[in-house]
């Protein structure tokens, strides 16, 4: 049985604990104070990395920092997104450069011998942002390009996060690749509740697949520098 570090156990419990914060201001008439709450929560993950990224290569360590650094930028910007069209522009070119940084860090992870089954995997998500964007495209306006750019982004992304199998431990690879599907099932969410329906719940159901995405991702990258076997 394999036994989490405490300091592990203290950081998830404090982490869902602002997101849990973060997802309550959001429903109550305190939503201003989401400023503070909803950047914390990157903050809090990139200080996590910086601590615990021991034995990661300089390179894949670089690129992931990176993405964490681009997907704070995006919060930040998505904050203001009613304001004006521009911030949801910024926002979603922020975490564009995230998903492409995110890739990086995959690739040089990667297994060298190309499996069948990768070719399936791959096959499978480009035939679900293909849908995606047939689907959102009568609604996208001038966005069609941008959004087109960014579903390609976060495609490549998941399908480098699954390029890592047979390179990396069960554990590590599991955590990261699964954090990379919940990425794309938060994405879903917001581009169908911005443009398509509104979804009930929505920042709960946002907010929470993409805290779980990049908690997954940060403690699997991590997962690969340990000492723990699988």
């Amino acid at each position: 049985m394999i036994k989490l570090p405490l300091h592990h156990i203290i950081f998830g419990f404090f982490f869902f604990l602002l997101v849990t914060f973060d997802i309550y201001l959001g429903s109550t008439t305190y939503v201003f104070f989401r400023i503070i709450s909803k950047p914390l929560i990157l903050l809090t993950l990139i200080f996590y990395f910086l601590q615990n990224r021991v034995g990661m290569e300089q390179r894949p360590a670089r690129y992931a920092l990176m993405a964490l650094v681009f997907s704070l930028m995006g919060d930040v910007f998505l904050l203001f997104d009613k304001i004006s069209e521009l911030y949801f522009i910024l926002g979603l070119g922020s975490f564009l450069l995230a998903h492409v940084c995110y890739a990086f860090t995959f690739y040089l992870q990667r297994f060298s011998k190309i499996r069948s089954d990768f070719w399936v995997t791959t096959l499978l998500f480009l035939s679900y942002g293909s849908v995606l964007f047939i689907i959102l495209q009568p609604y996208l306006g001038s966005l069609k390009i941008p959004v087109a750019l960014y579903i390609i982004a976060i495609l490549i992304m998941v399908i480098t996060a699954y390029s890592r199998k047979g390179n990396v431990k069960v554990s590590s690879f599991l955590l990261v690749f699964i954090g990379a599907i919940s990425f794309i099932i938060s994405d879903s969410l917001l581009a169908i509740n911005k443009f398509l329906i509104p979804l009930p719940y929505s920042n709960f159901l946002v907010m929470g697949t993409y805290a779980l995405a990049q908690y997954l991702i940060v403690r699997g990258l991590i997962k690969y520098t340990d000492g723990n076997s699988d």
